[in-house]
């Protein structure tokens, strides 16, 4: 659990570089494409252009997919992060797929957990959980009814 967390962080660090180096050569008015190496038989400067705005237009999609799906949850869970808490709840799971976990909780409506090892978890078990909110991750334990 651990490791995905620390993973976001390092995205959340190379997003940022990336947009560092992107904004300096849009800022230096420098081509975002070196065409020196690349495409050198493309000789219209129409051409490059519209090449180099399409591409313009795929960087800022990605940037925002991305800002969206690790930059933006990550920095809401940074304060569970770094106390160590994990949001605690328990409930049951009503849907499992190869590789997320999805749970009814008792606290909130629906608990998702992605990227993990559904092996031995089944619809209608009881189970704890322990997970940040925002991101997505957490562990889930197989809790005994008592009857």
């Amino acid at each position: 659990m651990i490791i995905t967390v620390v993973w976001y962080y390092i995205l959340d660090a190379v997003i940022c570089v990336a947009t560092f180096f992107i904004v300096q050569k849009l800022y230096k008015k420098l081509p975002l494409i070196n065409w020196e190496k690349t495409l050198q038989t493309i000789t219209s400067k129409k051409i490059r252009k519209c090449i180099e705005r399409g591409y313009l237009v795929l960087l800022i999609f990605f940037f925002l997919l991305c800002v969206g799906e690790i930059v933006i949850p990550s920095m809401k869970d940074l304060p569970l992060v770094v106390s160590g808490k994990y949001i605690e709840d328990t409930g049951t799971i009503f849907k499992v797929t190869n590789d997320t976990i999805y749970i009814r909780g008792n606290e909130r409506k629906e608990i998702v957990i992605g990227e993990r090892s559904t092996k031995g978890f089944q619809e209608g078990d009881f189970v704890l959980v322990h997970y940040y909110p925002n991101m997505e991750r957490g562990f889930v334990y197989q809790i005994e009814e008592c009857e």
